[in-house]
This record gives C-alpha cells, structure tokens and sequence, in this order.
C-alpha cells in the first residue's frame, strides 16, 4: 500500500484560533466534549543565527556543509562579506574570513563551496581558497581574471575536490562574450573549457559524471551543456519550448545517482521540476508544481541519491521583497506528495533568497530567511532525523473519493497537482455553523493517530474537527499567506468498527481571509496505531 504524506511547516503556527483577526461564529452544532488531541508537526526549523546578524546560506548549486557537524554562513557587513564555520550540536562559531566588498560593486556578497574541508568563493574579483583544517587558515587566492574582465560569483568544486570551475566576463558584467577556466587548487594550473560571445553563467560539474559541464544561457533559454566528446563547443539540451515551459531556471547538475539536472519549470502547461539529461533520453516533468505565482517553484536543490529535491516557492505576489513563501521537499519518485518544510521570507536580492539546499549526506537543509521590515537574513535548519521518508499509515484515502455531504454551503472536486491524486475536497460554507461531513470506514475500534492532509491559502477559514461527535484538538487555523499543503496528525482519537464520521465545521476566519466564509480544502485523510 502507498503511503501518505508526512505533516509539515513546523508546528504550523496558527492551528489554534488567533483572536487578533478572528471572525468568530457560534454555529449550532452540537459537539460531545474534546478529545485531548494536539496538532502535530515533524519538522522545526531551527534558527542557525539572528536576523541581528544579517546571514544568509550560499548557492543551491554550490555545498555550504563542512561535514555532518559543521555548516559555513556568510555574513553581511558595511563594506564587507565574512564567513564563519558554525558548530551545529555546540552553537560553537570561529571567524574564516572577511572580503572587501566595495559601494559599486554588483555583486556585493559572496557564495561558497567546500569538499573534503576545502572552501572556494570568489570575492574581490578572484577566487579564494581556504583550507579548514589548517590552523591558520588565512585565505590564499588561486585566481585572477585578465585586466578589464569580471568573474562571476557562482563558482563550483569538481567531484574529486582538486579543481575549481569560474567565468569571466567584460567588467561590469552585463553580457558576453563568457570564458570559463578551471583551476587547480593544488599548483593553480589554470585551463579553458569555454569561450564563445554569448553570455553563459553557473557553470557546474555533473555530480556523476564530471566531464558533462552544464551552464545557462541569459534570459529564458537556460539549459546547455558542455562535452569533450559530445558537445565540445556546447549545446542546448533541454527544448522548453517543445515542452510547454516559458522559463525554465536554477538548474542544478548535484545528483550523484544519474547524469543530468533538476531544473525548474515556470509557467505554461508543464510547470514543476523537470530532469534533463544531455545525452538521448526524453526529459521528464517529475513533480508537477504550481503554475500560478502564489505558491510557484523557483530555486531548487536535489540530493546526492536523486531521490528528494527541495525548493522555495514564491509569495502571493512572487518572490519581491516583504513576501514570505516556503520551502517545499518534494519526492521525485512521486511515491508522496510534497510537505512543507517551513516558512521562507523573501529579500529584495541575492543573498536574500531562500536558496534551499541540501547536506551532502541528504540528511539536513539548510535555507536563508529575510524579514520583511527590514531586508535582514538569517539562516534556517531543517533535520530529517535520519530520513525523509514519512512514517507510514495503516489506512489512508484520497477525500474525494470517500462519501462527504455539506451541511450548508457546497463540496466540490478540485484539481491541484500537488494533491495526492491530483484531486482534492474543496467545501465553501454558507455561513458560520455550515459543516463539511465526510464518512471513512476502519476495520476496528480503538484509540488512533488521525492524521489530514489540508491546502492552506488566504482564502480559508477557521474549523472545529470532530470525529464521531467528538470535538478533536484546537479548532484548525487553514489561512495562509500563500499555497501550502500541511499535514497536521491528531492522537488518542477514538475510532469504531465500520464507518467514521468526520466533521469539519466552519467557525469563522481571519480578517486577512479574502473568501466570506472562509473555505476549507481536504486532500487525503489517514489513520495508523498510535506510537
């Protein structure tokens, strides 16, 4: 049997009803006394520093993880980028570096990349390396560009972790021609593998195979890849337009299970996270993401296995500064839908993007998050415990699928391919009071753990979940600012033998609720044994 979803987005702030906002309605309906059940969610994020301290995380493209212990932040100053190695068990913290960064400078930040206790990053227009095992670790520069030329920040580590991948442009950078060298980090031995007069950027080793190169090419036509053998001089190997995707962005080349990319698809028909391979197999649209703004993909990561991805989603109103989206962790086997790792602030400019990215062993993410008020970031920290895989469910079914009557208002189908079944149970209430009732069998009685999968959106309202008659838990805040599935779980609830009665009964909303009543969107429910 599948499995369904594990709950997400932290402990979901909000699943009690807030009184600052809320509309309340008393609602005719009889409930027996609650069940001492508490929401739940698996994933905390955990803050790595203050939005005070105004760090970020580097590049999805690039590994920010020193080892299973250790995660390097950058930090904005007047002036200046530093970077400091953080202990993630002791909090511990030690000073690595601080780069000039001048007024004019239009890239006034740096991203990092380590291997095998090995930093590179480009600053001050030249590559740096710092070797953080050494006791005095001073940084020592590997590179720089010829007179009147501009590197690009992005850089990038071979797989063996002996060389360097870096472009240069005309300076200021604004269009080509591109020449892309690679160093070597012992001797410095420098070695062109690209150059042509268009402008060509993030430049990356395939994790599993390094002699495929992929790059992006400016504007809308991202996707090329380089060769010795192949593609010597380079060449396009994702055709978007063929496959309905208007932009296709942020790919990166990190699986280390199968040569290609993970690229993200915005807009058009075919929206979501795509794997492109640069050799004759047909590209493949593996998670189908939103297509609208609220809630849409944008950077994205895959781990080492190719088994997760994760990737931020964009605000109501798109990934501008004061809008606050998430982080999503997506299964592109497409066994499990995806779950909200947490709540992503969106800045004005790099570094202030979310820029997920995983730990080289898959087993942690980090992302950056920006406060709204005042464009300051701070770096979050969520751990799988082990893995990512949910725990699984003894009986779970898509809601559609299950016998639902309103009580007041309508229930409709709705489609949404980030639903189990790419289906949901969509109930718009008349007024407060108005219930959505859906029936689900279970072989026998006993205490169990009741687990939803709910869409949260701006649209929706606040809801008093009851099985059998009995109030279960707090009532459920469903109001977000953008689209995000969570997936709350319930314990101690008593089920019979037979059919169960699920009841979802609207007592109001939020005043930044946009519907009137709020609505309230089901996509799966789920029962297993308690622990």
């Amino acid at each position: 049997m599948s499995e369904i979803t594990r709950r997400g987005f932290g402990r979901m702030a909000g699943l009690a009803v807030l009184t600052a906002g809320f509309t309340a309605g008393t609602g005719a309906v009889g409930e027996a006394a609650a069940v001492a059940a508490t929401a739940q969610e698996p994933f905390e994020p955990r803050h790595l520093s203050s939005f005070d301290q105004r760090r970020y995380f580097t590049y999805p493209t690039h590994n920010g993880f020193v080892d299973a212990d250790h995660i390097v932040l950058g930090q904005r100053e007047t002036g200046a980028t530093s970077l400091w190695e953080v202990d993630l068990r002791s909090g511990a913290e030690r000073f690595l570096a601080r780069f000039a960064t001048p007024a004019d400078d239009r890239n006034p930040f740096v991203w990092w990349n380590i291997h095998s206790g090995r930093l590179v990053t480009c600053a001050e227009n030249a590559i740096w390396l710092i070797d953080l095992a050494a006791p005095a670790h001073a940084p020592v520069k590997l590179y720089s560009p010829p007179p009147g030329r501009a590197l690009s920040v992005v850089v990038n580590l071979h797989p063996a972790g002996d060389r360097v991948l870096c472009s240069h442009y005309p300076a200021p950078i604004t269009a080509g021609p591109t020449t892309a060298v690679e160093i070597e980090l012992t001797g410095g031995r420098v070695r062109e593998v690209f150059s042509g007069s268009v402008f060509a950027t993030h430049f990356q080793y395939s994790a599993h195979d390094p002699d495929w190169i992929g790059y992006a090419l400016g504007g809308n036509v991202r996707t090329w890849a380089l060769h010795p053998v192949h593609a010597p001089h380079g060449r396009m190997i994702w055709d978007q337009a063929a496959s309905g995707v208007p932009v296709g962005t942020h790919d990166v080349w990190k699986s280390g299970a199968d040569t290609g990319c993970l690229v993200v698809a915005i807009g058009g028909s075919a929206s979501g996270l795509w794997m492109v391979h640069p050799d004759d197999r047909p590209d493949r649209l593996l998670a189908p993401g939103p297509s609208g703004t609220n809630g849409a993909y944008n950077h994205c990561d895959i781990s080492a296995d190719g088994r997760w991805a994760v990737t931020d989603t964009n605000g109501r109103n798109g990934s501008g500064r004061g809008q606050v989206g998430s982080v999503a962790l997506v299964d592109l086997t497409g066994v499990h839908p995806p779950r909200t790792l947490g709540p992503a602030g969106w800045g004005s400019a790099h570094p202030g993007h979310p820029h997920p990215a995983f730990s080289p062993d898959g087993r942690m993410v980090a992302y950056t998050d920006t406060e709204a008020a005042t464009d300051r970031t701070r770096v979050v920290l969520c751990e799988s415990g082990g893995s990512w895989t949910p725990r699984p469910l003894d009986w779970f079914a898509e809601a559609e699928q299950l016998t639902s009557t309103a009580s007041g208002g309508r229930a409709e189908i709705f489609d949404d391919a980030q639903c189990g079944a790419g289906r949901g149970l969509l109930f718009t209430p008349g007024a407060t009071g108005d219930a959505l009732t859906v029936e689900f069998p279970q072989p026998g009685p006993g205490l169990r753990t009741l687990r939803l999968r709910v869409k949260r959106h701006y649209s929706r309202g606040i809801y008093r979940l009851s099985v059998n008659g009995t109030t279960v838990g707090e009532p459920l805040d469903l109001y977000s600012p953008l689209a995000t599935y969570t997936e709350p779980e319930f314990s101690q609830v008593p089920l019979r033998a037979g059919t169960n009665t699920l009841r979802l009964t609207h007592l109001g909303q939020r005043a930044e609720s946009t519907a009137v009543p709020g609505t309230c969107a089901v996509d799966r429910i789920g029962v297993r044994r308690p622990d």
